[in-house]
């Protein structure tokens, strides 16, 4: 909310009611400074979307007199960055308790949310995370029932929504970046020759640390990645595996290479997962991101906003079956630290990282995207492909998730609508998804020769009253690289593709 002409118009941000997003996204994450609950009031659209996914009871406390809350572990429905920003004016210039050399002393959430949005994100799920809590505060708690609303707390206060479909936690990331660790060393210029200066002229050279050295030393040790996922998965996989989760792996330094990298921990931890066929599905909930982000706005930054508000948007105009990789995103900010080509295609390939890049288009303008969509595992259950692995590693796309839960919330959705309002032996319900997959096939999502070829339809009657229907289908094979052959025959050129 913005004040004009001596405090006596008030502009209020409220943009117009936008129609059912495609994919619903949720930030965990933290918002230090003052919190305005009478703006969230003034938003009856985001207080019906919290009473309708079981928060009406804590919507009914803000709403009594002279109520006073901090929202913690509360999510709210946002359709704008300027919806945050109003309710949570200081998120982005209040300090915050956890500070590092790298990631500063400001918290990430609200960078984020401003990427998601700018990005073309449409609904944007906040959940505020009390800072004294650390990692714990976004993970659910050990013995917690999600039928039991007013006990969740982090993770699991978004895992009730039934339209969610993406999760990321900018401040975890941040809380995961070691205190002290050093940034790539500047080359150090000669001294100028002396001369008078103004007192009002900054003459630091910008080449010694000075940055928070006595806020350092209480600093908390960040967790171990294994100890993260843990956390965050055993829930997604028990409870809500339609849901996919962004999550960018820590850094550590590199006394070879003088500079950040990404930890060899973390890829440690990742291949041990992968070695273990039983845990080794667990990940595929997981798209990881590398590296981080630099921008004159801020010294570090999650990607996951970004990442995020592409893909909701790819998922309106194309479907949540195509990948949004190499398309541009939508930042002033560069990748840091910075890959060659060589250890992009490394990370791409194993263990299986979204890595961000930047070059120059064909204009000559710079353009920071995202290389490839990938996966650590395939995103198929190990069921499907017990011999040749090899043959669907072409699965290891983050899309064909995201296809795979938004089929998961779409069925059902179908499936909560008919139950009360037909009996079993009607032949409707045959139907409906009968055209629900001919729709996907006409759309691309599915493949085959023929619709007959993308999807199959059988009914079972277990017992009297009961109906059974088994759904097979032919998602789209992404293509993950393509070879080219040229061979001179006699003086002809011939081509040749194969997707790979």
């Amino acid at each position: 909310m913005e004040w004009f002409a001596g405090a006596r118009i008030a502009l209020t941000p409220r943009p117009v009611e936008r129609r059912i997003a495609a994919l619903e996204a949720a930030m965990l994450g933290h918002c230090p400074g003052r919190v305005r609950l009478e703006r969230l009031l003034q938003l009856p659209a985001a207080l019906a979307d919290m009473r309708a996914v079981g928060y009406g009871l804590a919507v009914d406390a803000l709403l009594r007199p002279g109520a006073v809350s901090e929202l913690y572990h509360l999510p709210i429905p946002l359709q704008s960055s300027a919806e945050f920003h109003d309710i949570f004016p200081d998120a982005l210039d209040a300090n915050t308790e956890y500070v590092s050399l790298l990631a500063g002393k400001q918290a990430w959430l609200g960078l984020a949310v401003d990427d998601f949005f700018a990005n073309g994100g449409e609904k944007l799920w906040v959940v505020r995370i009390p800072e004294a809590s650390g990692q714990a505060g976004f993970l659910p708690a050990a013995n917690t029932e999600l039928h039991d609303i007013d006990s969740l707390q982090g993770l699991a206060t978004v895992l009730v929504i039934p339209a969610l479909g993406l999760v990321s936690f900018p401040d975890l990331e941040r809380l995961q970046v070691p205190p002290r660790l050093p940034d790539i060393p500047r080359v150090r210029l000669e001294n100028n020759d002396p001369q008078f200066l103004p007192c009002t002229q900054n003459s630091d050279d910008d080449h010694r640390e000075r940055r928070y050295g006595s806020e350092l030393n209480d600093m908390p040790a960040p967790w171990a990645l294994a100890d993260v996922l843990r956390g965050i998965l055993r829930f997604v996989v028990s409870h809500r595996p339609d849901v996919q989760c962004l999550f960018t792996l820590p850094l550590a330094y590199s006394g070879e290479l003088d500079s950040p990298v990404l930890d060899p921990a973390a890829l440690t931890a990742l291949a041990g997962y992968q070695d273990n066929p039983e845990h080794a599905q667990v990940l595929r909930h997981v798209q990881f991101l590398f590296p981080y982000l630099r921008g004159p706005r801020f010294s570090l930054l999650t990607p996951a906003g970004l990442i995020a508000g592409q893909q909701a948007a790819v998922a309106r105009r194309y479907g949540p079956w195509r990948s949004m990789a190499a398309r541009p995103l939508n930042s002033d900010a560069l990748p840091y630290p910075r890959l060659s080509i060589a250890q992009t295609l490394a990370l791409r390939d194993e263990p299986g990282i979204s890595v961000i890049r930047y070059r120059k288009s064909f204009s000559g303008r710079g353009q920071l995207l995202l290389d490839d969509e990938r996966l650590v595992v395939p995103a198929l259950p190990a069921a499907d492909y017990p011999f040749d692995k090899q043959r669907y590693d072409g699965f290891r796309s983050a899309e064909a998730m995201r296809f795979l839960g938004f089929l998961r919330r779409q069925l059902q959705m179908l499936g909560e609508q008919l139950i009360f309002n037909l009996d079993y032996r009607d032949p409707r319900p045959r139907l409906l998804l009968e055209q629900f997959f001919r729709r996907l096939y006409s759309q691309g999502a599915l493949r085959g020769a023929s619709a007959e070829q993308a999807f199959s339809i059988s009914e079972t009657t277990p017992q009297e009253g009961a109906l059974v229907y088994e759904i097979m289908v032919a998602p789209a094979f992404p293509i993950d690289r393509l070879f080219l052959t040229f061979t001179n025959l006699n003086g002809e050129w011939r081509a040749e593709v194969v997707d790979g």
